[in-house]
């Protein structure tokens, strides 16, 4: 059914054709459940008598159902309601004949009389039967009036006083031009409700009842188009109102008339219509000398459906149709006057409708202007010959002469009575001088326009004074619909650096704003619910502050989601608005947003009709959420626009917006200026190196595609000033003066040392080192990624001297500097393979790229970055190379550089002869060109060589004033603190400000450094978090620590009390920009321990801060200020976990420590906590021991207290060794990842400790030879604690009853041991530290285990004069005591399981005879398990290799033989691994016909070892024990000992190993195999004939993506997990 489909007024007579229509098109219910219903044959009578529950059984769900039945019974009671009303008319006496009819809209409290009063007529009004018939006739409106009256509506305006209101009525009424006519025989009633729109009767009805006709919805007005501006780019909104129309007045404002055009469909009815009724309205405007506008697709007061003025639009599909109809009926109509026409009648313009959701409706309103100018019209009357539409649209009889009477157009001619006719002409000929000398007065009339100089306001706005884009750090847009030709004119969002863009045009995607904005740069799209949350985990996940985020507020149309579906404003506010005003909250909040240093900028492309529109409401968000208007600026493309945004905003604020405002301005001078202040030189572009010394540009694109990336062009710097000006060379003098003062070097400090003449920047030693050592890296390089490190002290210059380097070879390479360390390494790496491919195509030769990775923690995270990037490299661009040049800090650089496995160079706090001369010569150089270069403390702290002595005058002269209680030097001893212990940590500069009690009303004139002087001089405000925000810091380290020596030695200001202090602000605790960062660099002073291992001078038990208040101010101070800590950082487990370290280790309070420590665990289960819970037991049972020894023994409680403490330790232990499987990165540090084994290794410490104090145990006599066999009999559980004989006392029966009572404890802990050392074996053999392997740290544990083994032995395994005792005294058991006595052996030689035996390939291979000759013994004489074979097999191959010719080695056929009941035994679904490694050694393919099992065994390694050690493989490496040589049978295994033979002297051996390097070593292709294989579906197979085994590529010879099937050899070697596959080369290629 149509759109004019009319339903019955009474439901009951609805048929079911009805019934389908009223679903689908008036509540607008899914068509499939109307289709059920029609199916049904249900009609309205049925549909009556229907609950929800019937129509869930015909198949339609509930939601649906209960919809129906709601909305069907709300229209019966709306009917039944008017019925009633109609019914009251009856009652009513004859003055209704007088009745006064005022429709009254209320529009969120703003009124607008919408009923000409002059229309009206007597008895019932028009417009009240209007509505009453709509109500039946017009089922959309229907709906309408109900939604009113269902839907929960939020009112913008509910605390504006009725006197505001009507000074908005009176606004509006004057913004439209409308003009109220009034008639004399009515009187005006109003009566304001804002839900409806009502008319009100001032008499009253019989029984003294109000009449109150049916509600109607909201009715907003629109702007007119701009008057003879077809380039104005304005649109109307659907259903919202024009003004009234209306007569001549003083000709040159235009008069208005309404064309409803909605009557036919068919386009030659409607051009032919369109051009009588132009022609006909323009000629009347030249003979009323006025000008004027007709308007088609909006309601006339002859429609009987549509509110008069109301916006329906027309549907055209080709406007083409109409114009040339127009063009050619011009002559037709106008006859002798074409000319003239032409002249004052523009083109028809067609101006597009929006739907109220803001979506193009694909209707237009078709506009003509008409224009009587002086010169075209004097003297002269305009007839016009007219078409008849009732005679076929033929020419009428005669002309037609016709004039603006009014609101409406007359035709003179049709007077029928001659004589009046006559008379009327003789009036309009006589009046038409004076008319022609009104309009050329009105024509010669200027227009009062004031100059507004708004060119320089606006730069003012967005620069803040001054002549460049840089005040703000960011902008925020919130945008409306755009027209097309806008969109050129929008270049200036492009400049700006936008944080975010709230755009409320659902199209924009497609064919608007943003879709423009994507063509130049990256835009993030998002919905506002992707805003809500955690900042810091928003900000991550939506690359805030890199990224421009494009916020769509109200839908978007390409989306086919119904939450992205575009709304009308009311359904807006109540499902949007909430979602907007919380993402507003977000940007306005200081952990997101610096106060004062963001923009917002308001800019209304489209005019805002109506206070209901939801960018008003998002106007009011911004102005609550920033505390007025100052922040904001509001942009508006035409004055009109902007007058009535102005009136919106002074009614519902009272605050005049004028100030902040831009109007008058055409959108191009807009772009224009802006884009001005945003670089001197439009024509810059930049620039990157290319091959053959040619260049790419650099698109802004492609850096916004590296956001993590600071990427220097061969350019930089160039064509951004004009070099000759005053502001360059101010700007010259600023920035050299904050890099000498402390700031981090910029690209422009370079940039000018290479500009001047004679102030070269200064070129440390290592300068030329380093750039040596990148140019043979591009020079000869060994694979796509390779990395360098550069080790230095904090503050000695390391970073600026990578940062001279990398500018030095900006032109050989493409350059960039890692911005932010958090972002992941795949994200970053798959950035720095976009830069070397930028510009360039497959076949293009490619420029090597080198990228600079400062403050990097350690060495392990670049490496990360380095696999991932030589991955993707291999993959797609194998040809490319890319140098990573690694900045690492250190205390201890030198001892880094002697340890690092990869190539490197170091920086120490030390000068060189020549460079303290080149140090003092650049002092001249700065005394000529800069203000007191003394005082530029970071440069004169170098150019003294570091001095102290220095360092310490500098301090104690500037602080010698200072007063200790003031703010300033409270905050100025927070940042010394922070900055002597935490390298380059910074307190955000809006955090300052709160501090210092600087208010948002003076930021605008009082900065902080200000504040902070004199003492701001040891202080710089520096970019912080990759330019997120501004922060302040010290200028130096150095200083930072001698200030906090000054303030503890003058103004008796201990560290201790500026912790304190610290922590009792709450300032710092709470929500602010920079707040993270701050916090975690507290955290960091307080709990980070030095290292050796990591480059520090020495081990500390606690953080550097914690140990120097230990030594000055004593323990109480520590508990005290961790105590605190705990408080604020209650949700990390770190500072209660350091605290219970502090407890036990320093004070010996364990039941503290105890406590603490448990609270710890409780914050977070993790490995590391419950070991801290454990070594409080340990530290107190060992305590305890200790106290006692200037005692002899030890007493029943003593013992029964040791035992519960070694009870709990152990616990606490075993629980940490099953959470070290899961763990993730260690809190207190930050490393990387590790495997924690502290829980093995103090679980053994605890064992060896008990056997120890048992072992001591005054239980027998002295004399007696057997006690210490008795002791490890008990505790290898082989005789109960009551069968040992002891000498009989009170004390040692206590004793034993106390042992006795833990015997289950003390026989576990042999087991436990065996397997904590068993576990031990494993992790150190079989696997290796990914990335670097800190040798130290390996060495210590790997000393203590043995320490730990050789007490053991000693005190499980009998001396040989023992075992020679013990087979005197039982000569039958010999048998058994002689295989006891091999396995005592081999525990003893650490030769009893599978990774100790490996060990022998290395070490003791001396040794291997005897362990065989044993392992040989055992086989042959007891009953074997599966363990004993494969130790007995594995010792045999050892022996094999190391001494092939021994008389106990086994021939091949033998091994197979061995190794045949192994595998017969273990079958293919065993646990462990080390019976199929075996099958790899000794069945790989050789000569000989390959064992087709091979293929089995190689899956079954890999899942068997997965099942045993894959926690294990997380965050460590398998290790290849055995390479394939090209030797034949055994001989080709090769132990990595042998390979490492020929690299003996050679001090970067691992380095070649590390690389994958030793690979192309000639030695090792001598030696090894290359075996030939293929890949296929991603999988590498080593082929051998038709027999393919599985491989396993090792992460520095990986293979290609996307599943190509390729040939390639490589390298095999044998690792636990399965065969591992090096150095694969593609064979084609």
């Amino acid at each position: 059914m149509s759109q004019k489909t009319e339903l019955p007024h009474q439901v009951e007579e609805w048929t079911r054709e009805h019934v389908h229509y009223w679903l689908t098109q008036v509540i607008n219910v899914d068509k499939k459940h109307a289709d059920k219903l029609y199916e049904e044959e249900v009609s309205g009578e049925e549909l009556a008598c229907y609950q929800p529950k019937h129509l869930q059984e015909v198949g339609i769900k509930h939601g649906p159902a209960v919809k129906i039945i709601t909305r069907f019974n709300e229209l019966k009671t709306l009917n039944d309601n008017e019925s009633d009303s109609e019914s009251s008319e009856h009652c009513q006496t004859q003055k209704t004949k007088a009745m006064q009819d005022t429709t009254v809209e209320v529009k969120g409290n703003v009124l607008t009389d919408q009923t000409p009063t002059s229309k009206i007529k007597s008895g019932k009004t028009r417009k009240s039967k209007r509505r009453r018939k709509k109500s039946m006739d017009s089922p959309p409106k229907l709906e309408e009036a109900l939604m009113d009256n269902t839907t929960p509506r939020r009112n913008p305006l509910e605390e504006t006083q009725p006197k505001d209101l009507l000074q908005m009525a009176s606004s509006q009424k004057n913004l439209a031009g409308s003009s109220s006519r009034q008639s004399s025989k009515t009187e005006q009633k109003e009566s304001v409700n804002p839900k409806t729109l009502v008319t009100v009767d001032k008499h009253e009805a019989c029984q003294n009842k109000k009449i109150i006709l049916d509600p109607l919805p909201l009715r907003h007005s629109c702007s007119l188009f701009p008057f003879d501006q077809n380039s104005a780019s304005h649109r109307y909104i659907q259903n919202y109102t024009l003004p009234p129309e209306t007569g001549p007045g003083n000709l040159i404002d235009p008069v208005h008339e309404y064309k409803f055009m909605g009557r036919t469909d068919d386009i030659h009815v409607m051009k032919k219509k369109f051009n009588k009724e132009t022609f006909r309205f323009a000629a009347g405007c030249m003979n009323a000398r006025t000008n004027g506008t007709i308007h088609f697709g909006v309601a006339d007061s002859k429609d009987t459906e549509y509110v008069h003025g109301e916006i329906i639009g027309v549907s055209v599909e080709n406007r083409d149709i109409i114009i040339d109809h127009f063009n050619q009926g011009m002559k037709s109509y106008f006859e002798g006057h074409t000319d003239e026409a032409n002249a004052c009648i523009r083109q028809p313009r067609f101006v597009e409708l929006l739907c109220p959701d803001g979506k193009l409706s694909g209707k237009y309103v078709i506009e003509v202007d008409v224009v009587p100018s002086h010169s075209v019209v004097q003297g002269k009357l305009f007839y016009i010959q007219t078409l008849d539409e009732d005679n076929q649209w033929k020419k009428s009889k005669g002309n037609s002469l016709f004039v603006r009477e009014g609101a409406a157009t007359r035709d003179i001619c049709k007077i029928g009575n001659p004589k009046e006719l006559q008379s009327e002409m003789a009036k309009k000929n006589k009046q038409m001088n004076a008319l022609d000398n009104r309009r050329r007065q009105a024509e010669k009339r200027p227009e009062s326009k004031t100059t507004s100089n708004q060119g320089e306001k606006l730069k003012n706005l967005l620069a803040f004074g001054g002549n460049r884009l840089g005040y703000y750090d960011y902008y925020i847009i919130v945008t409306n619909k755009s027209h097309d030709e806008q969109l050129q004119h929008l270049q200036f969002m492009t400049t700006l650096k936008l944080f975010c863009v709230l755009d409320f045009d659902p199209n924009s995607a497609v064919s608007g704003t943003c879709h423009s904005y994507t063509k130049v740069r990256i835009a993030n799209l998002h919905n506002p619910r992707q805003l809500l949350g955690d900042p810091g985990t928003v900000a991550k996940d939506l690359n805030l502050y890199k990224q421009t985020s494009w916020v769509f507020c109200n839908g978007r149309e390409d989306l086919s989601n119904e939450s992205d579906m575009p709304l009308r404003p009311s359904d807006w506010l109540t499902n949007k608005a909430g979602e907007v005003q919380d993402v507003i909250s977000f940007l306005c909040n200081s952990d997101t947003l610096p106060r004062g240093r963001f923009l917002v900028i308001f800019l209304l492309l489209s005019t805002v009709e109506a206070m209901n529109d939801p960018i008003f409401d998002t106007f009011m968000s911004f102005y609550k959420n920033i505390g007025g208007a100052e922040g904001i600026l509001s942009i508006c493309t035409s004055d009109t626009s902007f007058q009535k945004w102005r009136d919106f905003i002074q009614a519902r604020c009272e605050h005049d917006i004028s100030q902040r405002s831009i109007y008058d301005l055409e959108l191009s001078e807009i772009n224009g200026t802006i884009l001005k202040l945003g670089q001197n030189k439009s024509t810059a572009e930049r620039l990157l190196p290319s091959a053959e010394g040619s260049s790419v540009v650099l698109q802004k694109r492609d850096e916004d595609l590296t956001p993590s990336l600071d990427v220097l062009c061969e350019n930089e710097c160039e064509n951004e000033f004009d070099e000759d000006s005053e502001e360059f060379k101010e700007f010259k003098l600023k920035t050299e003066a904050e890099f000498y003062r402390g700031d981090k070097v910029k690209w422009w400090n370079f940039y000018f040392s290479e500009k001047s003449t004679g102030s070269q920047f200064i070129k440390r030693d290592k300068y030329d080192t380093l750039k040596r050592m990148i140019e043979s890296k591009a020079k000869n390089p060994t694979s796509t990624c390779v990395m360098l490190n550069l080790f230095h002290q904090p503050g000695c210059g390391g970073t600026t001297l990578a940062m001279h380097v990398m500018w030095s070879l900006r032109k050989d390479f493409r350059c960039a500097v890692l911005k932010d360390n958090t972002v992941s390494k795949l994200n970053v790496a798959q950035e720095v393979v976009y830069l070397v491919r930028c510009g360039k195509t497959e076949t293009s030769r490619i420029t090597p790229a080198l990228l600079l990775v400062d403050d990097s923690e350690e060495t392990e995270n670049t490496e990360e970055l380095q696999h991932c990037t030589r991955k993707i490299l291999d993959e797609i661009c194998p040809s490319a190379l890319v140098v990573i040049l690694n900045c690492l800090r250190s205390n201890n650089p030198k001892v880094r550089w002697s340890s690092s496995v990869i190539e490197s160079q170091f920086m120490t706090a030390t000068l060189s002869k020549e460079e303290q001369d080149a140090f003092e010569t650049k002092l001249k150089e700065l005394q000529e060109t800069h203000e007191k270069p003394e005082n530029f403390y970071s440069f004169m702290i170098m150019k003294s060589n570091f001095s102290q002595e220095y360092v310490t005058n500098v301090a104690r002269n500037i602080l010698k004033d200072l007063d200790i209680e003031s703010k300033q030097a409270q905050l100025l001893s927070i940042l010394a603190l922070l900055n002597s212990y935490v390298a380059d940590s910074a307190i955000s500069v809006s955090l300052c400000e709160d501090f210092l009690g600087i208010n948002m009303t003076l930021r605008w004139k009082k900065t902080v450094m200000e504040e902070m002087q004199p003492q701001s001089c040891l202080l710089i405000e520096v970019e912080a978090e990759c330019g997120m925000h501004k922060a302040i810091r010290f200028v130096h380290q150095q200083i930072a620590k001698e200030c906090v020596n000054e303030l503890e030695k003058t103004h008796n200001s201990p560290r201790s009390d500026i912790v304190s202090n610290l922590l009792h602000c709450d300032l710092f605790f709470k929500r602010g920009i920079g707040k993270d960062q701050l916090l975690q660099s507290m955290k960091n002073m307080l709990i980070t321990r030095q290292r050796k291992t990591e480059g520090d001078e020495k081990d500390t038990l606690f953080s550097p801060l914690i140990e120097d208040i230990n030594q000055n101010d004593g323990l109480k101070k520590i508990q005290d200020i961790f105590t605190e800590a705990s408080k604020r950082f209650d949700k990390d487990f770190a500072i209660p976990q350091a605290l219970a370290r502090h407890f036990y280790l320093k004070e010996k309070n364990f039941a503290q420590a105890k406590d603490w420590a448990n609270k710890a665990k409780t914050i977070k289960e993790s490995s590391y906590t419950l070991d801290t819970v454990g070594q409080v037991s340990r530290s107190e049972l060992k305590h305890k021991i200790d106290n006692k020894k200037q005692s002899k023994h030890i007493t029943t409680d003593d013992l029964k207290e040791y035992l519960d403490l070694a009870k709990d330790a152990i616990n606490a232990f075993q629980r940490a060794q099953v959470l070290a499987m899961t763990d993730d990165v260690h809190e207190e540090t930050r490393k990387s990842r590790t495997y924690n084994i502290s829980g093995y290794m103090s679980e053994i410490d605890i064992a060896m400790t008990v056997f120890g104090f048992v072992k001591g145990l005054p239980l027998f006599d002295e004399r007696d030879s057997m006690k210490d066999y008795y002791i490890q009999q008990f505790f290898k559980g082989k005789i109960s604690i009551t069968s040992i004989p002891i000498n009989q006392s009170d004390a040692n029966n206590k004793m034993l009853n106390v042992l006795k009572d833990n015997e289950t404890f003390l026989v576990s802990l042999r087991t436990q041991v065996d397997k904590a050392f068993e576990f031990l074996e494993i992790f150190f053999t079989y696997t290796r530290e990914k990335g670097i392997v800190d040798k130290e740290k390996q060495l210590k544990n790997r000393t203590k285990l043995s320490e730990h083994f050789k007490n053991y032995i000693h005190l499980f395994c009998p001396s040989s004069e023992e075992k020679i005792s013990e087979k005197k005294h039982k000569p039958k058991l010999s048998m058994n005591m002689e295989i006891e006595e091999c396995r005592m052996f081999l525990e003893e030689t650490r030769a009893n399981n599978f990774p100790r035996i490996l060990q022998f390939l290395e070490f003791r291979k001396n040794m291997i005879e005897q362990i065989v000759e044993k392992h040989s013994f055992i086989y042959k004489n007891c009953t074997k398990s599966l363990k004993d074979k494969t130790n007995h097999l594995l010792a045999h191959i050892i022996l094999k290799l190391n001494k092939p010719k021994s008389p106990l080695a086994k021939l091949p056929k033998e091994l197979i033989g061995l190794l045949k009941e192994i595998l017969q035994e273990a079958g293919t679904q065993h646990q462990h691994p080390e019976p199929y490694y075996l099958a790899l050694l000794l069945l790989w393919p050789g000569n000989d016909p390959p064992d087709t099992r091979i293929t089995t065994y190689a899956g079954m390694i890999k899942k068997s070892s997965k099942k045993q050690l894959l926690h294990i493989f997380r965050v460590r490496n398998p290790i290849a024990h055995f390479y394939l040589g090209k030797a034949d049978g055994l001989e080709r295994l090769l132990p990595k000992s042998a390979l490492d033979s020929d690299f003996s002297n050679l001090r970067d051996r691992n380095v070649l190993w590390q690389n994958a390097d030793i690979f192309k070593e000639q030695a090792i292709k001598d030696k090894l195999l290359r075996v030939h294989g293929t890949i296929e579906e991603g999988e590498l197979y080593a082929e051998y004939g038709k027999l393919k085994i599985p491989v396993r590529p090792t992460y520095l010879g990986g293979i290609r993506s996307g599943h190509s099937t390729e040939r390639v050899t490589f390298y095999v070697g044998f690792a636990i997990d399965g065969p591992l596959a090096y150095d694969v080369q593609y064979a084609d290629r």
